[in-house]
Order: structure tokens, then sequence, then C-alpha cells
């Protein structure tokens, strides 16, 4: 017997003449896995709906909801990109919601034969590191703010940047105009302690993290990723992988929205799964913290 919420569900959208539902969800692409298995349990749960999910970058799905992308639900992974929208006038007031915290790890392939730390990407033998693209993905940022953390990257004094109103070595992690960096890190930040000792040095940009986790598995053994993706199977086996910690990094507080005017009673019934006890637990399992914790 479906319960109570479920049957609510059914009734408007027979009553609406619809045999299926469907909600239209863009998200970061640290929840391939995660919310690929939430949506899973929900449509377990409610048959008369379909949640069709689309992953890429923050950055970019916020540009193409700007631009007329057709979708009912947004997820970010940090919360600027929803308070952009609301502030536009383009998310239903009121809907937006934390829905975890992103974890950050440097993951190795085990081949190397390397303990995974900041330490190690020193190594002679980590001559390409995989990161997102940091002018639009949210862990690309992270994972510069990551290696400046630890001494491995240094803010350039004379970083093409102008117009800043104060010097950019001085600038906090949030207020890097990150959109405005796309000459690639270098320009910004000297690298040399990842350079010293080694025949060359790159890094390859993935287009979200997704992509990154790709590239770190098949052409660089070396990888700045989400914790979510580093703890499935297709990386936890062939590779090793280090935990930041929080505050190490610009912090990865994650948000999602329903779009203006996609308030529908489907929409609306996968929204509030998103906030109960069996997501939140999927979410746990991927390594996501829950707000509050």
């Amino acid at each position: 017997m479906f319960p109570l919420a479920v049957l609510s569900v059914w009734a408007v959208l027979w009553g609406a003449g619809l045999a299926q539902a469907q909600v239209r969800v863009v998200a970061a692409a640290d929840l391939q896995y995660a919310l690929t298995e939430i949506a899973r349990a929900f449509e377990a749960k409610n048959p008369g709906i379909k949640v069709s999910l689309s992953f890429g970058s923050s950055g970019k799905f916020y540009t193409q909801l700007v631009q007329g992308l057709e979708a009912d639900l947004y997820f970010s992974a940090e919360r600027l990109y929803p308070e952009l929208l609301e502030k536009k006038g383009l998310a239903e007031a009121g809907t937006r919601r934390p829905y975890a915290i992103g974890r950050m790890v440097i993951w190795l392939d085990r081949k190397l034969g390397l303990e995974p730390s900041p330490e190690a990407l020193k190594d002679p033998r980590i001559t390409r590191l995989a990161i997102a693209n940091p002018v639009h993905a949210p862990y690309g940022r992270a994972a510069v703010t990551l290696l400046e953390h630890y001494g491995l990257l240094r803010r350039r004094a004379d970083a093409p940047l102008p117009g800043l109103k104060k010097p950019f070595p001085n600038l906090s992690w949030e207020e890097i105009p990150w959109e405005r960096l796309s000459q690639g890190v270098e320009a910004y930040w000297d690298a040399t302690p990842l350079r010293q000792g080694k025949p060359r040095f790159e890094f390859v940009y993935g287009e979200n993290i997704s992509h990154t986790a790709q590239l770190a598995l098949s052409a660089t053994q070396a990888g700045i990723l989400a914790l979510s993706l580093a703890v499935h199977e297709s990386l936890s086996r062939p590779g090793v992988y280090w935990l930041a910690p929080l505050g190490s990094h610009l912090a990865l507080e994650q948000d999602y929205v329903i779009l203006k005017g996609r308030k529908r009673p489907e929409v609306m019934a996968f929204y509030t799964f998103v906030g109960n006890p069996e997501a939140r637990r999927i979410f746990q399992r991927y390594g996501f913290l829950l707000p509050g914790e």
C-alpha cells in the first residue's frame, strides 16, 4: 500500500490526465552516484513519476538556466548559483535549501605506490594533475584553494586581473573573481612547489568533477576529486585517496532549488523526498556531510 503522501500526488496527476509525470533535474556532477540512487528510491515509491537527471558543472548549468534551459530542480555544488537565481527571480521563493556539504580528496593511482597526501603531489612521478576547471566548477575552485592552503600554489602579485579593489594576493577565497581566471591556474598562481625536481608538470582540466575523475583515472594518475566519486568502486579499486580536512579549502556548501514556475506536485514530491531520512542516509554513504552535522 502506498503512503498517503504518495497517493495524494497520484490523485493530482490522474486528475490532470497524466499517465506519467516527469521531474527534470540538473545537478552538480559530484551527485552522479548519490542522486541517481536517491532518484531510483523515489521512483520505486512513486511509480507514476519519472526523475530525469542531467549532471554537469554547476556554473555552466547556472548560465544555461539564465539563458532559458528547461528544468524543474537545480542542485548546485555551492550555494552561490542558487542564490543568484533567486536574485534574478528565476527560482521559486522560499525553496532554496541546503542538501549537503561536499568533501575533497587527493586521489592517486595505486600503481604509483605513493601514500596520498598534499606532500605526495611533489613526487617526481606526478607530472600531471587533474582538477575541475575553476572558472565554472566549484570543485575546481576548492582544489585550487586546497593547493594554496598547503603551500603548493602561491598567488602571483602580477596576476593579469585589472580592476580589483585590492591586490590579488590579499583576496579571500570568496573574493577571488573565479569566472575571470580564463588563462589557466598558472597565470595567477606560482606552481613552483609542484614543478620542482620534475621533468615537466601540467594541470589537466575537467569540464566538471565527474570528467575530472575520468581524466585522473585514464590520463593523469592523480587528481583532486570529490569524495562522493572517490568512494565509488570505479575509483576506489584502482586508486587510494586522502581526505582533506574541512577548512583547508573553499567550503562546498551545496544548495538545491525549484526553478520559477515549476512547483508542480510531482516536483514538490521529489524536492521533499531529498530531505527525508532515506535520502539523507544515501548522501552520507557517499561521504557527504549533512546540514547541521
